[in-house]
């Protein structure tokens, strides 16, 4: 990860030390609570098929269940609406759909982990529109911001007869893809395509270049030059759109006017930020296609300069953490990059697989290990270990009136057990023996 990014703390837990002017503000493109893009196909002659995916995270909704039962689920309910204003302000279409959630739990915490995905279909001639999408919460009646999407359906014909559509190739045997459904964004690391439309049968190769557009440092911006690809083409066929295992599939039916092309692009390289990029397709005009890469389970702990550093004191000597902590804020963020750099196992792709494993331990830690003495529960004797080992295979706890509360960690595969005595009886566990 080239850049630390902003992500706004979801967790309760961190709210009590987080300083927000030590946070490291890059390019928001972690997560969001709701996103909604807006695609078109056409579908016969001056009519076109538009579709609004949308992806709500869970932590959205209000999950409740009835007081008197300990075992049923939690259940959410909420409405979802996308309205379709003319070039003139005019409303010409809406769509409501209902939203029925279950969960096994109502923790914040576990709920922004997860989505409901879904997507509304109209009809439209060429022109110039605006989607407004919103979601009304059934329990709390709290309604989402409008949130609005532009959308162009040329009148001219290039050739090029539906929107690029960013999605994930399956590779099951069968001709389908995965929206990434993140507003016209993908995701972090991963390779990725653009799906469209065409009335041509002969559209053979590809070229793309792609362009960071943003970032403090013009000279450190990400490019990736005049990259010739394959189109891999399904003739006498066109995308239809399928809820599928709580995801979005283009799967490709048969039709008479058009064919479908995917073209993929080398996406693993792309670090977290915005690109823009350019795509020349055989001999048609050039297209640029804007979107970001959005890391959506980036540990939180990696949004804070100071938080991300405290624990690598456990991996590094007095005087190398001293000297890591050491300059202006750009100047330790550098040095923090360049020792993550060092420790990661997939050096040609984006993702630090190494460091993402390390800073969700933190993340854990944090939560799990805070004391009224320690607010951040990354900086106790548990956390530590927790940090460094990760879950121990069985942990033992023994809470008698008359003697100091312990806990025993074993790790079985590294044949070590650690034991933890809390001699204030407040809860602050201290590495008491280690074997």
């Amino acid at each position: 990860m080239k850049k630390l990014s902003l992500l706004l703390w979801g967790c309760c837990f961190f709210a009590g030390f987080v300083r927000a002017q030590e946070s490291i503000v890059r390019e928001r493109t972690s997560g969001e609570v709701i996103y909604v893009e807006a695609h078109y196909i056409l579908s016969i002659e001056d009519s076109h098929t538009v579709i609004v995916p949308y992806r709500i995270r869970n932590d959205f909704f209000v999950f409740t269940r009835s007081a008197n039962s300990a075992t049923e689920l939690f259940r959410a309910k909420a409405d979802a609406v996308a309205e379709i204003l003319d070039s003139t302000g005019n409303s010409i279409a809406r769509r409501i759909e209902t939203i029925d959630l279950s969960s096994e739990t109502n923790s914040p915490a576990e709920l922004r982990k997860n989505f409901k995905q879904g997507f509304m279909s109209f009809n439209l001639p060429q022109g110039k529109f605006t989607i407004l999408f919103r979601v009304e919460d059934k329990e709390s009646k709290r309604m989402s911001p409008d949130i609005n999407r532009m959308l162009v359906i040329p009148a001219s014909n290039d050739h090029i007869n539906s929107s690029f559509i960013p999605v994930l190739r399956d590779h099951n045997g069968t001709p389908e893809f995965t929206m990434f459904n993140l507003s016209g964004d993908v995701l972090f690391s991963k390779n990725f395509g653009f799906l469209f439309v065409s009335d041509r049968n002969d559209l053979s190769t590809a070229r793309y270049s792609i362009q960071q557009i943003t970032g403090e440092d013009k000279s450190d911006r990400e490019k990736i030059s005049d990259t010739t690809v394959q189109c891999i083409s399904f003739k006498a066929s066109k995308p239809h759109f399928q809820k599928q295992n709580g995801s979005i599939i283009a799967a490709l039916h048969p039709t008479d006017q058009l064919n479908a092309y995917f073209i993929p692009v080398n996406g693993e390289q792309l670090r977290q930020g915005r690109y823009e990029i350019s795509l020349t397709i055989n001999d048609l005009p050039a297209s640029k296609i804007l979107f970001a890469t959005r890391w959506l389970d980036m540990p939180v702990s990696l949004t804070d300069l100071d938080i991300a550093t405290y624990p690598l004191q456990y991996l590094l000597t007095e005087d190398d953490y001293s000297t890591l902590r050491r300059g202006s804020r750009e100047t330790r963020i550098q040095k923090f990059e360049e020792f993550w750099k060092k420790k990661d196992p997939t050096p040609a792709t984006a993702m630090n697989e190494m460091m993402t494993e390390f800073y969700r331990r933190v993340d854990h830690s944090i939560g799990a290990f805070r004391t009224l003495k320690e607010p951040n529960g990354s900086l106790t004797d548990r956390g530590k270990i927790y940090i460094l080992y990760g879950k121990p295979t069985s942990t033992e706890r023994s809470l008698y009136p008359n003697s100091t509360p312990k806990e025993v960690w074993k790790y079985e595969n590294l044949k070590k057990t650690f034991v933890f005595e809390d001699q204030s009886k407040q809860g602050n566990y201290k590495l008491a023996e280690s074997k």
